[in-house]
């Protein structure tokens, strides 16, 4: 009987599960594209997604943990390879974009007006700037590609206290508009939201500077039919055209 019981149980979890919207783990850069890939894919699809948005690094260690998420969007390859050395089944893996990092510049900035790379260096190398702000390049891959172009500059920070640290790329562009930092370092895609474009410029950084910002997706062997969907949408040229509006190198499928 009580193994009769456990069967039913365990029954019932798996058909709720495949009932439910899928969670997915979205890299926090990703946050505007992927919510208007996700809303298309249930407007054609009548399928909900729920997306949630941090940083890859403590994604990864969330999912380690046991966390529920069905759908893994990574903006670093190791925190791929993290979850496969520890046992984790990645029933899917591709390749799906690449991103870049620009030096923000805020409108009450003292570095702000006509600038371009070459000033925006000199004032880092000579500290004529109040803070810095990057993502945490312990847990964010825009905050150690934007870590990995600072020192190619020869311009690492040498004053800590000048440097601010968002938890990842998202909070990054917020501390970038709080009015407390001369110079943020931040993902491209931000210059598309209307919020972040009026109140600052964007200067792009060589990627020659720092390695290449490859996101992944990973599916993950908890995924539900409804997730492994969703995933398969990702990959088509809808949804990889969205991502070009938002200043992605996408890995086109189709």
């Amino acid at each position: 009987m009580q193994r009769l019981v456990l069967c039913i149980l365990v029954w019932f979890s798996s058909v709720v599960m495949a009932a439910e919207p899928p969670l997915v783990a979205v890299a926090s850069n990703m946050t505007q594209a992927m919510t208007e890939i996700a809303g298309r894919f249930q407007s054609s699809s009548g399928i909900k997604i729920k997306l949630s948005f941090g940083s890859s690094g403590n994604f990864a260690r969330q999912i380690l943990q046991g966390a529920r998420y069905q759908l893994f969007v990574a903006a670093d390859k190791k925190y791929v390879d993290m979850l496969r050395d520890n046992g984790r089944q990645l029933t899917r893996i591709a390749e799906f974009a690449q991103g870049r990092i620009d030096f923000f510049i805020p409108k009450d900035s003292r570095l702000a007006g006509p600038g371009d790379l070459h000033s925006i260096v000199n004032a880092i190398e000579f500290g004529n700037y109040r803070r810095l702000v990057i993502a945490n390049p312990e847990v964010a891959p825009y905050g150690l590609a934007a870590k990995q172009a600072l020192a190619s500059a020869g311009i690492w920070i040498i004053n800590y206290s000048k440097l601010l640290v968002g938890e990842n790329a998202a909070q990054a562009v917020q501390f970038s508009l709080s009015g407390a930092v001369d110079i943020g370092i931040i993902p491209a895609s931000a210059a598309v939201q209307p919020e972040v474009r009026e109140r600052g410029s964007f200067i792009p950084i060589p990627e020659a500077w720092h390695l290449p910002i490859q996101h992944y997706l990973v599916l993950l062997g908890s995924a539900n039919p409804s997730a492994v969907r969703f995933y398969d949408y990702l990959l088509t040229g809808a949804a990889q055209r969205i991502l070009v509006t938002y200043g992605y190198t996408p890995n086109m499928r189709d």
